[in-house]
């Protein structure tokens, strides 16, 4: 597993921007709300109703969260991209203390361990097992290596499948018997959300750069399934990821178990003999 593999595999883990035969399928999703985000409210009181309504949505959704103190999963995933590059059964293991640490072990189909991968609030590091390499970087320098800025706690919200890139105000709302949709602005990005009408859980999200003329415009789609009960907590089972940018990557993932509010130990030794990167 080359050092540039594992990255890679750091990157899709935790941006959640995260490897045999078979393609991993992914059918992006459709966002009413992509096209009707720039409507025109026509006076004060469409405007109040509008504003009361982005509470409401933004509040149920926010009243689906996943809290922990930790959390522990153990998950499948499979890795293709449209360079041919395909991976698929790596085991990932994941252990989490809230507002602290990342853990992350890679294994092979073999179940040989290829990388584990430590994330702190101001570090990030990367241990390469197959090529005996050890990589350090701060928190600035692995937001530059990943592409991404995204907190400690917001990769863990990741991870456990809490709403990401949810603002306390949305615009552009599509209501129908099933899915509502709704856009949400940030800073450099335009998120789009799919929510079911009935429990407001996050069906799908697409992230993209507000600049959509850049040379390469980063486009990040996340679909959430198999929803099931683990300790009084809903979670999405199954995630499929999509990322365009100057390359197409797709990551299907399974969680097979996963545990909340148990003892949890993060070893993250590295041998003498490690070469660092």
């Amino acid at each position: 597993m080359k050092q540039k593999g594992v990255l890679q595999i750091v990157a899709c883990l935790v941006c959640l921007v995260l490897f045999s035969c078979r393609a991993t399928k992914i059918t992006r999703a459709t966002f009413p709300s992509d096209t009707t985000g720039n409507n025109i409210v026509k006076d004060t009181v469409d405007i109040e109703k509008q504003r009361a309504l982005s509470r409401e949505i933004v509040e149920k959704i926010r009243g689906n969260r996943i809290e922990f103190k930790t959390m522990a999963a153990e998950m499948k995933m499979d890795y293709d991209d449209d360079k041919g590059k395909r991976m698929n059964n790596l085991t990932v293991n994941v252990r989490m203390q809230y507002d602290s640490v990342i853990w992350l072990r890679v294994s092979g189909m073999a179940g040989i361990e290829g990388a584990r991968i430590l994330v702190t609030r101001d570090s990030v590091k990367v241990l390469n097992k197959l090529e005996g390499t050890i990589t350090l970087r701060n928190t600035e320098q692995a937001k530059d290596m990943l592409k991404m800025d995204l907190n400690l706690t917001a990769l863990q919200d990741l991870i456990a499948g809490n709403a990401v890139f949810l603002p306390d105000s949305i615009t552009g709302v599509v209501r129908t018997p099933s899915v509502i949709s709704f856009a949400a602005l940030q800073k450099d990005l335009v998120c789009l959300f799919n929510v079911f009408a009935d429990d407001y859980e996050v069906q799908q999200v697409k992230v993209a750069d507000r600049d959509s003329t850049a040379a390469n415009p980063r486009v990040m789609e996340l679909t959430y399934g198999d929803r099931r009960t683990v300790d009084g907590r809903r979670m999405a089972f199954q995630r499929k990821i999509y990322v365009e940018e100057k390359s197409v990557v797709k990551v299907s993932l399974d969680f097979r178990k996963v545990e909340f509010d148990k003892p949890l130990t993060f070893p993250f030794t590295v041998p003498d003999k490690y070469t660092r990167q």
